[in-house]
């Protein structure tokens, strides 16, 4: 967790700017997601979260990449870039997309099926575990996209991760847990008071959170491919 925190530190000294775009974009994002979410029923409104989840990886992949190539290459981005049409952007936002349904497959799945009530809660933490454990073995992906390399399939990701899955987990939860945790602090003050205004509040809270959160993992998953990627690096 320290050699996380201090990446991070580097990260917002050397890409302070690249920093503040992401971070103004993320929250816009999840305001706009906020307002939705609260239209039509239930399955409305985790549909929004997912779309919200596939805008967030929009919007923050030329940072998450800048990041990625700071920390392996040393390079430093000078500007926020968001350009759909590159072939970098392309891939890398590609396997955001995939991270971001696999994440809310969980909900989707055991919310649209007609089980009962215990045996939904069963299916969606069965679902949970098994996307967890996929995410956790995919993690060197995104670096290898971010330098270009041209191994990057998920078998060879699987390959390079196996047996450490464990290992990955528990570093990815201890350097993310105590912004978790802030996060979810303030996130229930505010949300307890009931009015909107402060519910808008706690959810942007969460995205800031999300935001370092995303850098943390990043740096995590860089140094995961310097060690493990023999696979899927270039």
């Amino acid at each position: 967790m320290k050699y996380a925190y201090l990446d991070l530190r580097d990260i917002y000294e050397h890409l302070t700017n690249l920093a503040i775009t992401a971070l103004a974009l993320s929250l816009a994002v999840s305001a706009i997601g906020f307002f939705l979410s609260g239209f039509g029923f239930a399955l409305f409104a985790q549909l929004v979260r997912l779309v919200a989840h596939i805008a967030f990886g929009f919007v923050m992949a030329p940072y998450l990449i800048a990041v990625h190539r700071f920390i392996l290459l040393g390079e430093v981005t000078p500007g926020y870039d968001l350009m759909p049409g590159d072939p970098r952007f392309q891939r890398f936002f590609g396997w955001t997309i995939v991270f971001a349904l696999l994440g809310a497959a969980p909900a989707v799945l055991s919310g649209i099926l007609p089980l009962p009530g215990f045996l939904r809660a069963m299916l969606a933490l069965g679902l949970a575990i098994a996307v967890l454990i996929v995410t956790v073995r995919l993690i060197v992906v995104l670096p290898a996209v971010a330098v270009d390399s041209d191994r990057v399939t998920w078998q060879n990701a699987m390959a390079d991760t196996e047996g450490h899955a464990g290992r990955i987990f528990l570093i990815c939860l201890v350097a993310g847990l105590p912004v978790a945790l802030a996060a979810a602090i303030l996130t229930v003050f505010f949300a307890s008071f009931g009015f909107s205004l402060l519910a808008l509040v706690a959810v942007l809270i969460q995205a800031a959170a999300g935001v370092v959160i995303a850098s943390l993992l990043v740096a995590i998953a860089s140094r995961l491919y310097q060690s493990l990627g023999d696979r899927v690096r270039a």
